[in-house]
């Protein structure tokens, strides 16, 4: 689930990015108000593209198993602890 979550962050700080950009879209966007600056904006993309990639990208399976398997041949004889 947070593999999701930060796919879509990711997206939405590349498309602040993009916004911040292109003045000419800038301007045809209503709902972003006047007083920020693209600036601001760039630096709010790139917060949430990177915030967004971290999440994205990070191995959520980093734990090592508690127990492994000894093996003797190809069966198992038993199981040692880490």
């Amino acid at each position: 689930m947070a593999k999701i979550v930060g796919w879509v962050i990711l997206i939405i700080g590349i498309i602040i990015l993009v916004i911040s950009s292109i003045p000419a879209v800038r301007t045809e966007l209503p709902f972003i108000p006047a007083q920020i600056t693209n600036f601001y904006l760039m630096i709010a993309g790139a917060v949430l593209a990177i915030f967004g990639a971290i999440m994205a990208f990070k191995d959520s399976n980093s734990q090592k198993p508690s127990e492994v398997p000894i093996y003797h041949g190809k069966h198992i004889v038993g199981y040692r602890r880490r």
